[in-house]
């Protein structure tokens, strides 16, 4: 976990840069992989203390802010309200895991041997099942992602009788 503390009207302070730090080192064991955390510690009117939090988890961002008379006070505070945010997260997604069943890859008759349009996109790594859930929100036909476990590109897409199918590549991105 890299953490990156700025101070804003305020003097930098070893205590409260150590405080900072191990009270937002908590928050790793809720999350598998490595988050890069901003943290902005601002006084305003010379008695306000002011801390923002914000980083990216999963390609969505999780901003917190917390103003207090105290700057101990308020680091807690906002450490205890990415606590809570992190586990409904958590959960979320592993209800939603439970709930969907395991995927069946069915091969596609269809082929299209004519290219219309050209454009580059970014294969977000995702697990099926969110990429299933993106696509039912978005609207679109399909769903290009990068598959979490595996490494390799992937697309989803639905089907005229209303399933969903899954086209695996055997390759990896760099």
């Amino acid at each position: 976990m890299e953490i990156t503390i700025s101070f804003r009207h305020l003097e930098p302070d070893e205590n409260i840069k150590g405080y900072v730090e191990e009270k937002i080192a908590r928050l790793q064991r809720y999350i598998e992989m490595p988050l890069e955390i901003h943290a902005v510690l601002s006084l305003e009117r010379k008695y306000r203390h002011r801390i923002d939090v914000s980083f990216m988890l999963n390609g969505v961002p999780i901003n917190a802010r917390e103003v207090m008379d105290d700057m101990y006070a308020a680091i807690d505070k906002i450490t205890d309200k990415l606590e809570r945010r992190l586990i409904r997260y958590r959960e979320k997604l592993k209800t939603h895991r439970e709930t969907k069943p395991r995927r069946i890859t069915q091969p596609s008759g269809e082929k299209s041997s004519k290219i219309i349009i050209s454009r580059t996109i970014d294969a977000k790594p995702m697990d099926p099942e969110e990429a299933v859930m993106q696509l039912e929100a978005s609207g679109d036909h399909f769903i290009i992602f990068r598959d979490r476990e595996k490494g390799n590109v992937c697309v989803i897409y639905k089907r005229k009788d209303g399933n969903f199918s899954i086209i695996e590549t055997s390759g990896k991105i760099a």
